[in-house]
């Protein structure tokens, strides 16, 4: 469901080829368009949004600006697109607390995540790794497993918080692995990588971006990542699915507006979003940032969507993961 999309090499025809749109679309985007970054300035999706809304400046000669809106794990930024007017002047960089996790983690949001949105495009994916400390004896996914077996309830994995995307994948390793690891929870990435490289906590799955520097400092090991398959980011890397059949733990990254906004304005910016994210230099850059860029239709994200969406209710549903 994840895998990497075959539209980046020719991803749709150019706008100088298409039909004319309808009178909304050909418009549009006649004012400012906002991007809606549900997260504080200077993490991968801000920059991310960074460059897209650059580009998306250059193709269309307009006014692409950035606004932080954090808060309830993206819940408040997306709040806002989904009360904008539906005349595509608001857009979400997403990641899936906002439609894949956090309905089923919070009592009540202020949107409906299936009906207050419609897709744009699936513009990345953020491949997580599972690293150890050195002190545990293992070097592989399937030796962590047998470890993690033979000495149920004594490791200590370590995430972002409670119902983060470091916290479930886990959760979803623990469900299919048959493993018992207890759950030490931080207030981000920072003081948990802190305790983890201190060997307080044993083992965590986190961001290719956050983990692969210690791991080059031989402060952790790394036993694979999260994706369904190797990837070109870390091709030495095994995936955890080699050793653990089913396992795919990877945050993407897209973009979605209101559900209101026309067709023909989600359509201009699908095709040139996919014509963005085939430029070699945006490519390079996300690359750097531990981001694999992905593009393809509104019908595709919508799929991947839903699910993830049943996948990650799941385990939130067994694991009987809470957010106070």
């Amino acid at each position: 469901m994840l895998d990497r999309r075959g539209f980046l090499a020719g991803a749709g025809a150019s706008l100088a080829g298409f039909a004319p749109w309808p009178a909304q679309a050909e418009a549009w985007p006649g004012k400012l368009v906002r991007f809606i970054v549900p997260f504080v300035a200077g993490g991968g999706s801000d920059v991310a949004a960074r460059l897209l809304a650059d580009e998306l400046k250059r193709v269309f000669g307009a006014s692409f600006i950035i606004e932080n809106r954090p808060g309830m794990a993206g819940s408040i930024g997306a709040a806002e697109v989904a009360k904008a007017p539906p005349d595509g002047s608001a857009i979400l960089i997403a990641t899936p607390g906002v439609q894949m996790t956090n309905p089923f983690l919070y009592p009540s949001l202020p949107y409906d995540a299936v009906k207050d949105f419609r897709p744009i495009i699936h513009v990345a994916q953020l491949p997580s790794v599972l690293v150890v400390h050195p002190s545990l004896p293992v070097k592989t996914t399937a030796e962590f497993i047998a470890y993690a077996k033979a000495n149920p309830g004594k490791l200590n994995f370590a995430s972002n918080g409670p119902g983060s995307a470091s916290h479930l994948a886990v959760e979803l390793f623990k469900n299919l692995a048959g493993v018992d690891l207890v759950h030490v929870p931080y207030r981000g990435s920072g003081p948990a990588l802190l305790d983890l490289v201190g060997g307080r906590v044993e083992c965590a799955i986190d961001t290719l971006t956050a983990m692969m520097p210690q791991v080059r400092d031989g402060k952790l090991r790394a036993l694979g990542v999260s994706t369904a398959k190797r990837v070109t980011l870390e091709p030495a890397l095994p995936a955890i699915a080699e050793d653990l059949p089913g396992y795919e733990a990877v945050t993407l990254l897209y973009l979605t507006t209101g559900s209101g906004v026309p067709d023909g304005i989600v359509s201009r910016l699908n095709t040139a979003l996919n014509e963005i994210l085939a430029l070699p230099t945006i490519r390079k850059r996300f690359e750097e940032l531990g981001m694999l860029p992905t593009g393809g239709t509104p019908a595709d994200l919508q799929a991947v969507i839903e699910a993830e969406s049943l996948k990650w209710k799941r385990i939130i549903d067994v694991a009987g993961v809470k957010v106070e």
